[in-house]
């Protein structure tokens, strides 16, 4: 059982019948949450901390079953570094040695103090179920990426997130995905993109302008412990785990959580985050490597390797940008899908290879379409990955509850899926039906985007009559592989090239569905799908319209 250094008087926080009356109202109720706060701590003679929290709650419905609903807008100060020249002039970093170096600037990073606030996004949404007894004990703290900015226009104040209408329309379906299970969920908001809202103070009086908080671990670390702190008042413990789910930028942090065990742990040592599972991280980073005087020295020691906590790293396999800056780490690659599979290698070299898992997915770009219904919205078409989330939620739980050790590490990186070296990639990267069985190819650059869509997906469908597309940039979605223009497979040539059916052999509904059948129980054998995608994916190959 975790620890807190708060002592709650359970009695304050009992829900009277008026206020549950309220709350079913779809009504917020407000309230302090200063109590919860995690205590200061002092820096060169300054306190630096939470300083206040305000909560909204309200009763919520989802699949039928009452959850509590808290947006909770915190306020305080954190330490930090900030650049003035060169990659990243809009970011306050709590490890600049990573944040700043990897992405290529290495000129002289100043201390500050910067001072976030409620009334400009920076918040936590928790949810969790009524009925005590639905709870598993568990808490899921999720990490959006690098995007959000108040000045910007695209991050709200805490108390303006809830709307009446659609209660949960901003909780994704990874979310949903971990309520559906039993955890408590605490969705956290921050100023992760530009331009930045805060201004900070130097330690040589300065005052810079203009900066965010997409790379800071204190802050995200803080909102975990007063996500507990609200749980043990309200649900009677603590929770006996902690995961963290981040993606891209959030997924960065995680990573630094694990490489610095020292922030990763609470007043008795024992670990603050349980288990990390870390989707698509930005740009393949932060790599596992710290270089002092010429010399890697990050994970070397047997106590560092002993504190790291268990992970499993999804990497969207079609996401394969460049980092677009200079002067990059000669151990580094511009390129995130090679970053992605350098930090997978590194870390089994580092011998940490019973504590990583690494799942390369097919066919999908950096967004999962997690909150697009049926993963649509005009030509935008996007690989459901919530058909893999839910079976490596279990995965990870499982993992750090029970030391059942996970499927092991998929990639088509021969390095890292074929570990016995023999030619034969035994763990190819994972490819859900829409690939092993495809009525058409998912491309990067969706038209409706532009030269600036290389995070989503489109869909183009092998109809045996149109020319291959044009994607957003105006380049020729190549689906044959031929390297030059022609018209569109129909499914049956495409299934022939890719030895899905013999020379001469029809393509059939029957024989379609005996592929999905197929691709789906060797998933689900594998641990990497759930019995309830499963019965989807059959029942949709039953009645899929063909090109």
């Amino acid at each position: 059982m975790k620890c807190q250094n708060i002592v709650f008087l359970a009695a304050i926080f009992v829900m009277t019948p008026s206020l549950m009356a309220q709350g079913s109202s779809n009504l917020p109720v407000s309230s302090s949450g200063k109590s919860f706060l995690v205590p200061q701590k002092q820096l060169h003679g300054t306190w630096v901390g939470q300083e206040d929290a305000l909560i909204e709650e309200v009763t919520v419905t989802h699949k039928e079953r009452l959850y509590r609903r808290l947006d909770v807008g915190v306020s305080g100060t954190l330490s930090g570094w900030v650049v003035k020249e060169g990659p990243r002039l809009d970011h306050f970093v709590s490890a600049p040695e990573f944040a700043f170096t990897q992405s290529g600037n290495h000129y002289r990073r100043f201390h500050g103090i910067l001072r976030y606030e409620a009334s400009r996004g920076s918040a936590l949404t928790i949810i969790y179920p009524e009925d005590r007894t639905a709870w598993n004990g568990k808490l899921f703290v999720t990490v959006h990426g690098s995007s959000g900015s108040f000045e910007g226009g695209s991050l709200r104040p805490w108390n303006q997130l809830y709307d009446p209408s659609q209660p949960l329309a901003d909780i994704s379906k990874y979310e949903k995905l971990m309520l559906d299970r039993g955890y408590a969920v605490a969705k956290t908001r921050r100023n992760g993109g530009s331009p930045g809202d805060y201004p900070v103070t130097l330690d040589s009086g300065e005052v810079v302008q203009g900066k965010n908080l997409n790379v800071h671990t204190g802050l995200l670390l803080g909102f975990a412990q007063l996500a507990e702190n609200l749980l043990k008042a309200r649900l009677g413990e603590t929770p006996r785990r902690t995961y963290w789910y981040g993606h891209s930028g959030g997924a960065m942090n995680g990573r630094l959580v694990n490489y610095i065990p020292e922030i990763n742990a609470d007043e008795n040592g024992r670990p603050l985050i349980d288990g990390f599972l870390n989707d698509d991280s930005g740009g393949g980073r932060f790599l596992p490597v710290l270089m002092k005087d010429g010399e890697d020295s990050l994970l070397l020691l047997e106590e560092a390797r002993r504190n790291f906590v268990r992970t499993i790293e999804i990497s969207h396999q079609l996401y394969s940008r460049d980092l677009e800056v200079s002067d990059l780490p000669e151990w580094m690659s511009g390129v995130f899908l090679v970053n992605k599979r350098l930090t997978a290698r590194i870390l089994q070299d580092k011998g940490l290879g019973d504590r990583v898992r690494m799942y390369e997915v097919s066919g999908i770009s950096h967004q999962g379409g997690e909150y697009l219904d049926y993963g649509r919205d005009g030509n935008i078409v996007i690989l459901d990955l919530s058909r893999v989330m839910g079976a490596l939620i279990d995965r990870l739980d499982d993992w750090v509850e029970n030391g059942t050790t996970p499927p092991p590490t998929r990639s088509d990186l021969p390095a890292l899926g074929d570990p016995n070296g023999d030619g034969i990639n035994e763990n190819p990267a994972i490819a859900l039906p829409e690939l092993s069985c495809p009525l058409g190819l998912f491309y990067q650059f969706p038209r409706s985007l532009g030269p600036g869509g290389s995070g989503q997906t489109g869909f183009a469908l092998f109809d045996g009559q149109n020319l291959e597309p044009l994607d957003g940039r105006g380049v020729f979605v190549d689906m044959n592989l031929n390297r030059y223009l022609d018209h569109r497979e129909s499914v049956e040539e495409a299934w022939q090239r890719l030895g899905l059916l013999n020379p001469g052999e029809t393509f059939t509904r029957t024989r379609y569905q005996q592929c999905v059948q197929a691709t789906v129980d060797q998933l689900k054998k594998a641990g990497l799908t759930t019995q309830r995608v499963v019965d989807l994916y059959l029942k949709e190959a039953a009645t899929v319209e063909f090109p």
